[in-house]
């Protein structure tokens, strides 16, 4: 643990900011130093460097005593993750201050769905830019969160996206042949959309087409089956812009379901193209909104990124009723 108060200036105008880094994260690997500096040039920052994911609940109680106007988490979607959840199941706020992230992971859609593009450095002069011309309030935005149940006994993970079926299949292809390659997250993401389509159609490994699983959202209905694909997210866009899922309707969980087919698949892509997906009826696509979603199966499952395999005979349960304050730089 590292708390570093050396440019905290008593008695000064300017807001305090609170970052949280996770110098273990493999998005930190070549950023420590760059952020470090602009830390150090900077007045009334406070910062917490993690010893291990056990110390996020240490370094938010030490921020609630010092009420800050801004929290900025510095980590990949692990660290996101966890800071999140400390936040929603063990709050040591009075009042949660607004959130904001420093864009550094591979698929990044939490940040960019905020408008955090470029290198961390930058993003992070701008965002204490804001703090200091006291213009937080006019940067804020609100996003209900996704918490995912395993059903295991365990804490609530919390996210913002929720996938399963091809949507796992395509995170594991990506990082062995893609990510693995060096290529840059634009092209990755297009080459595994493109690969995903092409195993859709019966070329190469069938990665869209799930084991049989029974999805039930509540006051929305009961599908079982297979699917191509299964999402749940509480952003307004996903990569290359998408937006799979229903506009109108109650419930902080947008939720898409394409059922396996080739034949499935172009129809909802036909949507996407067009504009009437989540707003007309396509065949094998199911759209909805809800504030809780039940899934049972034994497809292994991804929350922002990190991958989780459920337990035998347990479902997974989402909860989309409960929203964070965060810093938007749209």
């Amino acid at each position: 643990m590292q708390l570093d108060r050396t440019s905290i200036k008593t008695g000064a105008a300017v807001p305090l900011v609170a970052i949280i880094s996770n110098p273990l994260s493999t998005s930190n690997t070549d950023r420590m130093e760059g952020i470090r500096r602009v830390i150090d040039e900077s007045a009334n920052v406070v910062h917490f460097e993690l010893d291990g994911m056990e110390t996020v609940d240490e370094a938010l109680q030490l921020f609630a005593r010092a009420n800050p106007a801004i929290l900025i988490i510095n980590g990949g979607d692990g660290t996101i993750g966890a800071v999140l959840a400390a936040i929603l199941h063990r709050n040591p706020f009075d009042v949660v201050p607004p959130i904001a992230f420093l864009p550094g992971g591979k698929t990044n859609m939490t940040a960019a769905d905020l408008g955090y593009r470029g290198k961390p450095e930058r993003v992070l002069r701008r965002l204490l830019d804001i703090a200091q011309r006291g213009t937080i309030a006019k940067q804020l935005a609100t996003r209900h969160l996704v918490e995912l149940d395993l059903g295991d006994g365990s804490n609530p993970r919390v996210g913002t996206f929720f996938g399963t079926a091809g949507v796992v299949k395509g995170i594991h292809w990506c990082r062995q042949n893609a990510y693995s390659r060096g290529l840059p997250n634009g092209v990755a993401h297009l080459a595994v959309v493109g690969k995903l389509l092409l195993s859709a159609f019966g070329v190469g490994r069938p990665l869209m087409v799930s084991d049989p699983m029974t999805v039930t959202v509540l006051g929305g209905g009961r599908f079982t089956g297979q699917f191509s694909a299964v999402i749940s997210t509480t952003l307004d866009r996903l990569i290359l812009g998408l937006k799979p899922y229903g506009r109108e309707g109650a419930g902080g969980l947008r939720f898409s379901a394409v059922e396996a087919g080739g034949s499935n698949l172009m129809r909802a892509l036909k949507g996407l193209v067009t504009g009437a997906y989540g707003k007309k009826t396509i065949d094998g696509v199911h759209v909805r909104r809800a504030n809780e979603i039940r899934i049972e199966g034994t497809d292994p499952v991804t929350l922002d990124g990190e991958i989780y395999h459920p337990k035998p005979g347990r479902a997974l349960t989402l909860r989309g009723d409960r929203q964070l304050t965060f810093v938007s730089l749209k």
